[in-house]
């Protein structure tokens, strides 16, 4: 359909400035995850996602037997989920069991530590080819939900790293472009 006035096109784009600002693609090893409250764990990171966001929708009732949709006045995040080397002592391991722990009342009063005590904040930080910060994700309120299983296994033949799960719940998280 060639351009016209009366169309949906409010604006003409000339072909050469449909061009991208670069072609180098996202890899998925360009990153770097920083949570001030579990050093060790940081250092280990070996996969981080970033995670959905959903908008709620709300059904709009009809008499007709299509459903209509709205957008919603909410929505939701997925969980935040850290892959990490465990190392040989599990200092990393032990430093998001102790918090998981600290968030519960898990045997009696003495181990209860105060609300703001068991949030943190965390930054995603995604690097270009040349290996330069270009955007920033800040996480706000993180809370540790779940530490993952560690398996011990005699039977391979090759040495692995045990590489452990974290998962977090958050309030929020925003992007923002770093400008190098």
């Amino acid at each position: 359909m060639p351009f016209t006035g009366d169309n949906e096109f409010s604006t003409y784009i000339p072909p050469m400035s449909r061009q991208p600002d670069t072609d180098n693609p996202m890899m998925n090893t360009s990153f770097r995850f920083l949570m001030t409250k579990v050093p060790n764990m940081t250092y280990f990171c070996q996969r981080v996602n970033l995670p959905s966001l959903n908008l709620e929708g709300i059904e709009q009732p009809t008499r007709f037997g299509a459903r209509l949709y709205a957008a919603g006045d909410g929505y939701n995040y997925e969980d935040l989920s850290v892959d990490f080397i465990v190392d040989e002592n599990m200092t990393n391991w032990l430093e998001i069991y102790q918090w998981l722990r600290s968030c519960g009342n898990v045997r009696d009063t003495t181990e209860f530590e105060d609300k703001r005590k068991h949030t943190t904040d965390a930054e995603l930080l995604i690097l270009n080819s040349s290996y330069k910060a270009i955007k920033s994700v800040s996480f706000n309120d993180l809370i540790p939900t779940s530490i993952g299983t560690i398996n011990f296994d005699s039977t391979t033949s090759e040495t692995e790293p045990v590489i452990a799960t974290a998962t977090f719940k958050f309030s929020s998280y925003e992007i923002t472009s770093i400008n190098s």
